[in-house]
């Protein structure tokens, strides 16, 4: 499940890859960003971006910012 249609379309298009870090071994990891949405750039050994935030509807999409504010609700 994701936020908004344009981030599906992302999706869609292979131009965001959605999965653990783990999990994508055929290029690049360009940040650490504990998250399961990377942006992908270049075609043969693309070059992967973690992101925080979605860049359409700027909701959280990061495990590491979704458990920070968790933590802030919780006390």
């Amino acid at each position: 499940m994701v936020c908004c249609t344009e981030l599906q379309d992302l999706i869609d298009r292979d131009m965001v890859r959605v999965g653990p870090m783990h999990s994508l071994r055929d290029g690049r990891i360009i940040t650490e960003i504990d998250t399961e949405y990377h942006l992908v750039f270049g075609d043969s050994r693309p070059s992967y971006v973690g992101l925080n935030y979605c860049p359409f509807c700027g909701r959280v999409i990061s495990r590491g910012l979704w458990n920070l504010e968790k933590k802030k609700q919780g006390r």
